[in-house]
């Protein structure tokens, strides 16, 4: 312990000296400091008349102090200087920019107008494709109501200044959006009702028997008899084309019946939804049996001249419910 006592006191004492040296020359310097401030400059004037000088004194604390002055005048003119210049500058950039935003909202303004009309045209042609599917022409799925109260100062509610402000575009924009809301959702509506009339066509018998082509030789409905001569009806559509022709189904179904039917020879029946039935006769051979699901185009025999037939051709039938009617309403021409 008395070794740690004898450091500690040499360290005071170290510091203690060390710091009344320190004391000493900040004392010198303060006086010294004090004493040449005190100190006179005389300064001369001396005009060319040299009739009487003029001269004065003053002290070195008067002159640090005016240069103090100056030097702060000088730099508070830099600063604001350089203010002014970077505020000048900023000015010059939003002027630019106000420029470039007028140019913006000019051509903003002319494509509003383009689409404006795009979307006129749009409707209109929504329109054509709506009475062409049954509407009538009086309608407009387009159709505007209701109570309304009429505003004679839009742009203040709008936080707007003058009519230069774009408010007609703004409220081009609003009505635009709103078609496009209602023109989407006629398309929807739209876009269902193809999908549910798809789904019909895909179900009733609207396609051409033979696959590859074909002629009619004897349409539905009366005619004579090439057996008898005699008046007697045609309850479906005569085809002739090559023996063997692939024979198709015309929509989606069940076969309901596959063989030997008297007169029709080797004969398909298939069952169709919303009660329609299709029959093909005088067929070479069967490709489906009683029971099978069909599709649209499946094959299911080929063309030949089995039963009461003059010739190779194909018999096609289409029944609602048990009524024969003319296969050409619903037939198409493509092979």
């Amino acid at each position: 312990m008395s070794e740690y006592k004898k450091l500690e006191k040499r360290f005071f004492a170290y510091m203690h000296n060390h710091f009344t040296h320190l004391l000493k020359h900040i004392i010198y310097f303060y006086k010294r400091f004090i004493q040449k401030g005190k100190e006179k400059l005389t300064v001369m004037l001396i005009p060319h008349s040299e009739k009487k000088i003029f001269n004065f004194q003053i002290s070195l604390f008067t002159v640090s102090f005016l240069i103090l002055i100056l030097s702060g005048i000088l730099l508070t003119f830099f600063i604001a200087t350089s203010r002014y210049t970077l505020t000048k500058k900023e000015m010059e950039k939003l002027v630019q920019a106000q420029e470039g935003n007028i140019k913006t909202l000019q051509e903003m303004k002319t494509a509003i107008k383009t689409l404006n009309k795009s979307v006129a045209e749009y409707k209109e042609n929504i329109k054509k494709i709506i009475e062409l599917l049954g509407a009538g022409q009086s309608e407009n799925i387009f159709g505007m109501g209701g109570l309304e109260t009429e505003v004679n100062k839009i742009p203040e509610i709008m936080g707007l200044k003058n009519r230069n402000d774009y408010t007609s575009e703004l409220e081009t924009i609003k009505k635009i959006n709103a078609d496009i809301i209602s023109s989407r959702r006629v398309l929807q509506n739209f876009e269902k009702f193809l999908a549910a009339r798809q789904e019909v066509i895909q179900k009733i018998p609207n396609n051409w028997p033979i696959i590859g082509g074909g002629f009619i030789t004897s349409p539905f409905g009366m005619r004579r008899s090439p057996f008898t001569g005699k008046l007697a009806m045609h309850q479906g559509v005569d085809i002739a084309w090559w023996p063997g022709a692939p024979i198709r189904a015309t929509a989606d179904g069940v076969v309901v019946f596959a063989g030997m039917k008297g007169g029709y020879g080797r004969t398909v029946q298939i069952q169709h939804d919303y009660g329609f039935q299709t029959l093909y006769a005088h067929l070479s051979s069967i490709a489906v049996y009683e029971g099978k699901k069909v599709k649209k185009g499946d094959i299911i025999g080929f063309l030949g001249r089995t039963g009461r037939a003059t010739g190779f051709h194909l018999h096609y039938e289409v029944r609602i419910g048990t009524k024969a009617v003319d296969p050409m309403i619903f037939m198409t021409t493509e092979f």
